[in-house]
């Protein structure tokens, strides 16, 4: 996916190592907006990165490496240049008096407003091929802070892992690590 001479930005390489913070930022509208004003072009990232970037800025003041946008209604929606992946990993019994170990993961549906990630896309279905279980979902940002892990995911970033929103902590350390260790291996095969 990723041309070898390509440059990957300092930042973003520790951010991808060591993890970052985010704030959660009220986007401004409800998930309803983009039927209601589709003038308001919600989910096109690329006509102007004004309010994004302005957006991070403010993040940055608040002592966070980046930020999640969530609707006025309550819903999770995608970071100022990502796409928000959330992890859960659970031992359930199969039935037959044998447990196994069952890994989701969850983007906040499309239908409310946000740019589908192409990143997120290619990795969904590498995870798909190595047994994860894959959804879409109206998220909250309870949803979030009861998560064993949280990315965000770009194209030049790829996968940072969320140590903190809001300052609270998102699963374990080495949970975090465990999870970011496999979706980074299944990104790396992502032709």
């Amino acid at each position: 996916m990723l041309d070898p001479g390509f440059a990957v930005p300092r930042g973003s390489r520790r951010q991808r190592e060591t993890g970052i913070d985010v704030v959660l930022l009220d986007r401004g509208f409800d998930t309803e907006a983009g039927d209601r004003a589709p003038w308001l072009l919600l989910g096109a990232k690329t006509l102007s990165y004004a309010v994004n970037m302005a957006a991070l800025r403010y993040a940055h003041k608040q002592g966070a490496d980046d930020a999640i946008f969530t609707s006025t209604d309550g819903r999770v929606l995608e970071g100022p240049t990502s796409t928000v992946l959330l992890a859960h990993v659970e031992t359930v019994d199969d039935g037959a008096g044998s447990a196994r170990t069952v890994k989701r993961l969850i983007t906040p549906q499309l239908d409310s407003g946000i740019l589908p990630g192409t990143s997120q896309d290619a990795l969904f279905a590498k995870a798909k091929a190595a047994g994860w279980e894959l959804g879409y979902g109206p998220l909250v940002p309870e949803d979030l802070f009861d998560a064993d892990a949280v990315w965000l995911i770009s194209s030049i970033r790829l996968i940072a892992p969320v140590n903190h929103v809001d300052g609270r902590e998102i699963g374990t350390p080495a949970m975090r690590k465990q999870l970011t260790a496999e979706l980074n291996e299944l990104f790396a095969g992502i032709e």
